[in-house]
């Protein structure tokens, strides 16, 4: 009996192909953050002016700024078992959108508070107010921040948080009860 063949389908052209319509790079240089990388510290969320699974499309970051991320998922990982989720970062080519102020130069991202159930992912919001919001993993995290030279800012509307970090350099920020703002120098 003769194996049948399929034959070789021609070369794909990008013009024919059904390209993702975010680049992976963006013309400033910029990488969306990887995501959903296996192994990894973190998750990703967010949805991009409240269209469902949009949030990559804010996750463009600078390099220095990938460098740290990746730099805090390893040291995290060796402290606590749980993912931190991360949100905005930019838009390609530093557009602005929604809300934000900010979040254009790829600088800066928000970064949910940890929580005790482990829960991750789109759904897995969490606020200083809610039961299931752990303080003293957040502390720990916004600690392994706040130890690299890079890291500039941090805003999180948590008093307690803010007193144990001593020294001002968590502060409040309207509208961030629910995330964590980190920001860092460019160079």
């Amino acid at each position: 009996m003769e194996c049948e063949t399929m034959p070789t389908p021609p070369p794909l052209r990008l013009a024919e192909s059904t390209m993702l319509e975010v680049q992976p790079r963006d013309k400033r240089g910029f990488f969306i953050l990887p995501q959903a990388p296996e192994g990894a510290g973190y998750y990703v969320y967010g949805n991009l002016q409240r269209i469902p699974h949009s949030g990559h499309m804010a996750q463009y970051a600078h390099p220095n700024l990938l460098s740290l991320i990746f730099y805090i998922e390893r040291e995290w990982q060796a402290i606590d078992d749980r993912k931190f989720g991360i949100g905005n970062i930019s838009i390609a080519e530093g557009l602005g959108y929604d809300k934000h102020v900010s979040h254009r130069k790829g600088l800066e991202m928000d970064i949910r508070p940890m929580r005790k159930d482990k829960m991750e992912g789109q759904s897995a919001r969490v606020s200083r107010f809610d039961d299931v919001y752990d303080r003293n993993a957040t502390i720990k995290l916004i600690r392994l921040f706040l130890q690299h030279p890079m890291v500039t800012k941090v805003f999180f509307n948590d008093g307690e948080v803010q007193k144990t970090i001593a020294g001002g350099r968590v502060r409040s920020l309207q509208g961030h009860d629910d995330h964590l703002h980190i920001e860092i120098r460019e160079y």
